[in-house]
């Protein structure tokens, strides 16, 4: 599925962002991940639970049940699960049936994110998650901003891609990010590590934007500042970067947007991103430049991949795809991608399980 080379269009065997922690309350969220409708919900004692969505008694969305005690109810017939999906009871009659356990999701709860696993469960190792201390989340001396949830009509592959080549500031956003438009011709330098790809952009002396002038107040002259896309996994891709003062060399600061893509289904994703720096950390004002910033670069980047993914599904004869230069860090990236799906379904290890039905 394009751009991939492969039919499967995601891994499961992988973490994803399910939600920001604030989302799961006592209260039911629904959220569509994977083609498959699950569930959220905090116990009693606090603790975040992920399930199936579907009732196996009659197919009814459980995302209009309500949460009783430490169970989930079905609005339909009363159906009772438990945190670990068991059916508990059944009004109707004293016995559950056989077979009635919903498929219960691995979660992990980290840097105020919720980190679901969508393979086989006996593969969950949250070992495998991101570093997200490394981009500044979750740490104490780091300020971190959340920025709302949104919706995709888009596969999760074309925003991965559209970070991952940032030339696209200089047009998509000429006129949303100050000083964007150098960005294009700032040459473009791939780093492979254990860890992650690094597609690293180092602009050297930039005129001094407002933007850069409120973050750091006490700098006149021009700086030396990254535009870096660091892909960690499906899941997670890193923009931004460290800012110098030209002359001196000396560090401002670090400034990073953190995307995390999660997939709906095959043509959706959910966007979750956050905006995390390590200066400023007593100046909030900072984290609303960012989020009213937000408000203007994140429709221009979803116009961007929405339109991609009507054209590819417009039936239209597509032209033989080109690359440039700048294009080698995606490349790479489809490869390492193609590969983790291609080495799961060759395992057979997703684990991808359909609920089961039981009459009564």
């Amino acid at each position: 599925m394009y751009p991939l080379a492969v039919d499967q269009p995601y891994p499961y065997n992988q973490w994803w962002i399910a939600a920001y922690a604030s989302e799961v309350t006592r209260d039911i969220l629904a959220r569509e991940i994977l083609g498959e409708p699950i569930i959220f919900y905090r116990t009693e004692t606090g603790k975040a639970v992920a399930l199936a969505g579907i009732c196996p008694h009659r197919i009814y969305p459980l995302a209009k049940g309500r949460i009783v005690g430490d169970t989930v109810q079905c609005a339909y017939h009363g159906f009772q699960f438990g945190a670990d999906g068991r059916c508990l009871k059944v009004p109707s009659q004293s016995s559950v049936p056989q077979n009635s356990t919903l498929r219960s999701y691995p979660l992990v709860e980290r840097a105020n994110l919720l980190w679901i696993w969508t393979g086989a469960a006996e593969l969950a190792d949250p070992n495998d998650i991101p570093d997200l201390d490394s981009v500044g989340l979750g740490r104490e001396d780091w300020a971190v901003e959340q920025h709302p949830v949104c919706t995709v009509e888009a596969r999760y592959t074309l925003m991965i891609e559209n970070l991952l080549d940032l030339s696209h500031i200089s047009f998509i956003h000429a006129t949303s990010i100050p000083g964007g438009g150098a960005v294009a011709e700032i040459p473009a330098e791939v780093i492979e590590t254990e860890k992650s790809l690094i597609v690293q952009r180092l602009g050297k002396n930039l005129p001094l934007n407002p933007i850069l002038k409120l973050q750091f107040p006490q700098q006149t002259g021009p700086v030396n500042q990254h535009f870096d896309a660091e892909y960690f996994g499906p899941c997670l891709t890193r923009t931004g970067g460290t800012i110098y003062d030209s002359a001196s060399g000396q560090k401002l600061g670090t400034q990073n947007y953190i995307h995390m893509y999660t997939p709906a289904n095959p043509h959706r994703q959910h966007c979750f991103v956050n905006t995390a720096r390590d200066f400023g950390i007593d100046r909030p004002e900072l984290g609303d430049i960012h989020i009213k910033m937000g408000k203007h670069i994140g429709p221009e980047d979803i116009d961007a991949v929405e339109s991609i993914e009507r054209m590819l599904q417009s039936g239209a004869t597509m032209p033989k795809e080109i690359s440039a230069r700048v294009d080698n860090g995606a490349l790479l990236v489809r490869r390492r991608m193609q590969a983790q799906i291609r080495s799961e379904m060759l395992r057979g290890t997703h684990a991808k399980k359909p609920v089961s039905i039981e009459a009564v």
